[in-house]
Parts: C-alpha cells; structure tokens; sequence
C-alpha cells in the first residue's frame, strides 16, 4: 500500500482527491499509512534500563550517606619536631635499651603500649602489647594500669 490508501479496498489515493476512484468511499475513510518501526529497534527506557538507572541512584544516594555521616577522624597528637645531635628525635622522651625493656616486662613491672595505628599493630606487634594509637592517648590513659612502667614503642 502507499502513502494514501483506500481503508475500504486499499487502492491508492491522489492528495487532492476527496473521494476513491476504485469503491466510491469518502476521504475520511483514507488512512494515511505511517512507516511502521522496525522490529529490532530496541527502546532506551525498557525495564532492565530503569532499574538499573534506580540502582545506580541507590547506590549513589548510600554511599553519599554513608560519607557524610561518618565519625571525625581520631585527632593527631603533634609532638614538636625536635633532634639530638645524632639525628635522634624527640631526645626529651627517656629511652631504655631492649634488653632492659624485656626485663622489666618479664618482671612485672612494665607493660608494652603500641602507639602505631590499627592495621600496623594488626599487622605485627609485641605479644601481649596494648594497642593505643598515638591520636587517643589523651582519651584513653586512664585504660593503663597506674602501678607499673609504662613503655611505648612505635617501630
């Protein structure tokens, strides 16, 4: 069929005629063909799409919440940056040999504190050591026992 047809007998219609030459039909009964689309043409908003495009905002809307509302992050101790002249830092902090540490804990009298953050501590650290990052010492001293040397370490 062409562009003009007959709804009647599907013959062809001229534009300008106002009745069917083949059946006498009105030109009201003339419909005017459309190209159909093609069969294999896909649409963009089937349902697989706007479920994805859901769960993509979704995912995006929780991950936006979660950023915003987590805690501040453990504030960091600042110690001024001082050396000794054999490059040592911080030489106001006492220092104590290994060999005296390891007595003094095997006696009793000294317990081992690892200031490092938590991965490095998970990662190696003395046995029975209290992990007590550098950042919540001033927050959580009073966890330590009051009776025994407290010797920290970081490496």
């Amino acid at each position: 069929m062409s562009d003009n047809s007959c709804t009647r007998c599907g013959a062809r219609l001229e534009p300008d005629e106002r009745f069917c030459r083949s059946c006498g039909a009105p030109r009201d009964n003339v419909r005017r063909q459309t190209p159909r689309p093609r069969q294999n043409a896909q649409r963009f908003f089937t349902p697989a799409t706007v479920g994805l495009l859901i769960g993509v905002i979704l995912f995006v809307a929780a991950a936006l919440m979660f950023a915003l509302n987590r805690p501040d992050p453990t504030p960091v101790i600042t110690l001024p940056d001082s050396h000794d002249e054999a490059g040592v830092p911080l030489p106001e902090v006492e220092r104590i040999a290994l060999d005296q540490a390891e007595k003094r804990y095997d006696a009793g009298t000294a317990i081992f504190v690892d200031v490092r953050d938590q991965s490095a501590y998970e990662a190696a650290h003395i046995p029975n050591a209290i992990s007590m990052p550098l950042g919540e010492i001033t927050t959580r001293y009073q966890e330590l026992p009051q009776d025994v040397e407290i010797i920290t370490y970081c490496t």
